[in-house]
């Protein structure tokens, strides 16, 4: 394995499923050699995923088939990259029950349309993502899991809408009405930005990442203000009521919302929590190994739940079992 071309050769056979036993222990003791191979292995794996061709002919009429279900449900809403999300499922489950999925994919409950404070309430569940426009034309992107509730009419200027989740806004500027989002654990005053919330009800910790503008969080019974600047983050966390604001790569925090999953230093249980979501999949382990265990690293949405463990068996110590439909055992295996 001394030349370039083999490498490459090597990573291809890797990304095409094409590996045998031999080239895995290869590639694997490759990987672990220094971290630029490692990063060789992203860029050619990037290049790699560009150029996939993303759709077929009978893909694509399924698509149009739940796509024009979608718009039946006369909502403000559209479904990002449906596509990608179907492509994923089918490579991963049973495709009888792709439809079962997408049929139940928008959750929203019919508001009374008589009252002026009559409110709608958004879910988008596991292994999807959604947008929705707000009536002051404010975009709202949600994660997987999350609940977004909000009023028909904003009244009286009062912008005010409930997050259970995650979400990436970009807020319209209006400076005479702030647009506040509340959480469980603390609210976030805005006039006119871009940001990120994650605020899972199952997660330790909540944040806030600011892109552009300005933003204030109000956190604690005196509702003291805390205001962050483009860059920085805000984080609590939840168990010990304490929250710091530093320095983040904002646009990483957010990639979620383009399709990338893009981590550095990420503790290996909040991986495995947002794989389950990602992929509407339940991740078991044991070893405590695990649980001290950082990752960083990249992975793309069109990619599969055994592609992506499959990746993280190159570059951690790792491996997998299936245990059930929708259900894995995270094996920790020295390298």
């Amino acid at each position: 394995m001394n030349h370039k071309t083999d490498i490459e050769q090597l990573v291809i056979r890797y990304l095409n499923g094409e590996c045998s036993i031999t080239d895995q222990q290869e590639l694997k003791h490759w990987l672990s050699q220094s971290d630029e191979n490692q990063k060789i292995f992203y860029r050619t794996k990037d290049v790699w995923d560009a150029s996939l061709k993303k759709e077929d002919n009978t893909r694509e009429a399924l698509l149009q088939f739940y796509k024009q279900r979608a718009l039946q449900k006369q909502t403000s809403t559209k479904v990002l990259r449906l596509w990608k999300v179907v492509a994923g499922i089918a490579a991963v489950f049973v495709i009888g029950l792709v439809s079962i999925f997408i049929l139940n994919m928008l959750s929203v409950e019919t508001p009374n349309v008589r009252s002026e404070a009559a409110m709608m309430s958004f879910k988008v569940p596991f292994g999807s993502r959604s947008e929705v426009n707000l009536p002051d034309g404010t975009t709202v992107i949600l994660n997987s899991g999350s609940e977004l509730k909000y009023p028909v009419t904003f009244v009286d200027g009062k912008r005010e809408v409930s997050l259970n989740g995650e979400a990436f806004f970009e807020v319209i500027s209006d400076e005479a009405n702030p647009f506040i989002v509340k959480t469980n654990y603390f609210d976030v005053q805005v006039t006119g930005t871009q940001f990120n919330v994650c605020s899972y009800t199952d997660d330790n910790f909540s944040n806030v990442s600011l892109l552009e503008g300005h933003v204030g969080v109000l956190f604690g019974q005196k509702d003291k203000v805390v205001d962050i600047v483009p860059g920085q983050q805000f984080y609590l966390d939840k168990e010990k009521r304490r929250y710091r604001v530093s320095e983040r790569d904002v646009d990483m925090e957010s990639s979620w919302k383009d399709g990338e999953f893009r981590f550095k230093e990420i503790a290996f249980p909040d991986l495995m929590k947002r794989l389950e979501r990602w992929y509407d999949v339940r991740l078991s382990y044991s070893a405590p190994e695990l649980k001290e265990m950082l990752y960083s690293g990249n992975f793309r949405n069109h990619e599969t739940i055994w592609q992506v463990l499959d990746g993280l068996k190159l570059t951690t110590p790792i491996d997998y079992k299936r245990l059930g439909f929708r259900k894995f055992e995270i094996i920790y295996k020295p390298m």
